[in-house]
């Protein structure tokens, strides 16, 4: 009895041997697993978000993964060297041509009224011909039917030079009220009053400063700042004078644009001085955000700042810079609005936010 108790003992203390060793060779194995999870998770990749936003001395700078790039159409080139002149903003303002149409209308029919009278007198300077003739040749023709067919043909000439007087002073006041040249196109017709009358082109009034000799250009650049552009072609000096701003004024056309509607206040830009040396930002890549221009210029690979632009001197393909941009720069030309939209995004979330000093 007594051998048993004591191998029961021994068989006890033997088992506990067992599961201490199990146990120990357990978490050495577990600690193994650990090393080599932290292990590969330090040789792993950091992973990155697809678009960070960061900021260096001011400047915005966007950095996003090729896929993102693609995904969002992103497209770059570069800029184009060109030359410039300074310009001067001047005010511009469509004009109404209902009046001019009137005057058209007006002005064709007094000339068929005229074109009728002629008609008319060649008729009556025939009859009275005839009626003199029988008369003088001792016919059967009374003194009084001759006086009254030559009568009937006073009658109608003294008409027609009224008419005619009437038709100059309607062409007069034309040119005194549209100048000689839109004056001249409503009287005789022309291509050019069709286009303004069927409404594919415009009649701009251009204001010039009193207290500056600019030159009228024969080309300007119309603008409805931050939407619309066009080249005006110049006509002639204007005989008006717009009430609310003292200056000269001077006629140009310009093919009608939806924001070019009579009344509609538009900036005119004049080229004035001396030729400089720029580059031109093309339209396609400017943005605008805080009531500013912007472009995105690419820094990198992944990299994009956001610059501004200075649109005081725009030009057909876009806007003329000769500061702030560099012929080495490739700008967004296509996706501008995107990246845009994403650093609104990024700023409103935090999302991948960092400092740069």
């Amino acid at each position: 009895m007594k051998i048993n108790c004591e191998f029961g003992k021994r068989g006890l203390g033997l088992l506990i041997s067992t599961l201490l060793m199990l146990m120990f060779l357990g978490a050495c194995k577990n600690i193994g697993r650990d090393e080599d999870d932290e292990d590969r998770a330090r040789s792993a990749p950091a992973t990155r978000p697809p678009a960070q936003i960061s900021f260096d001395n001011g400047d915005v700078i966007l950095t996003m993964d090729e896929p993102a790039q693609k995904r969002m159409g992103i497209e770059v080139g570069a800029l184009a060297g060109t030359s410039n002149r300074p310009q001067a903003d001047v005010p511009a303002t469509v004009l109404s041509v209902q009046d001019l149409a009137t005057f058209r209308n007006a002005y064709v029919s007094a000339l068929s009224q005229i074109e009728k009278s002629r008609v008319d007198i060649e008729v009556a300077r025939k009859q009275y011909a005839r009626v003199k003739t029988l008369f003088d040749s001792d016919q059967n023709i009374s003194a009084k039917t001759l006086e009254s067919a030559e009568g009937n043909l006073r009658a109608l000439e003294t008409e027609e030079r009224a008419a005619e007087q009437q038709l100059k002073l309607q062409g007069s006041m034309a040119e005194q009220q549209w100048g000689g040249v839109v004056g001249k196109w409503a009287m005789d017709g022309s291509p050019e009053l069709d286009g303004i009358l069927g409404m594919r082109d415009v009649l701009i009034q251009v204001t010039l400063p009193f207290d500056q000799n600019y030159a009228a250009p024969k080309t300007i650049l119309l603008e409805v700042p931050g939407r619309t552009r066009a080249e005006a072609t110049f006509i002639s000096a204007f005989p008006r004078v717009d009430p609310r701003i003292q200056g000269r004024s001077v006629l140009y056309s310009a093919p009608a644009r939806p924001d070019f509607t009579p009344g509609v206040n538009l900036v005119s830009h004049l080229a004035v001085g001396h030729s400089m040396h720029g580059l031109v930002v093309p339209a396609s890549a400017v943005v605008w955000s805080d009531g500013k221009a912007w472009a995105y210029v690419q820094t990198g690979a992944r990299q994009f700042s956001r610059r501004e632009v200075v649109t005081e001197s725009p030009v057909d393909a876009g806007y003329f810079v000769s500061t702030g941009f560099s012929a080495e720069n490739k700008v967004v030309t296509k996706g501008a609005q995107s990246l845009l939209s994403e650093e609104a995004v990024l700023k409103g979330y935090g999302g991948g936010q960092t400092d740069e000093n």
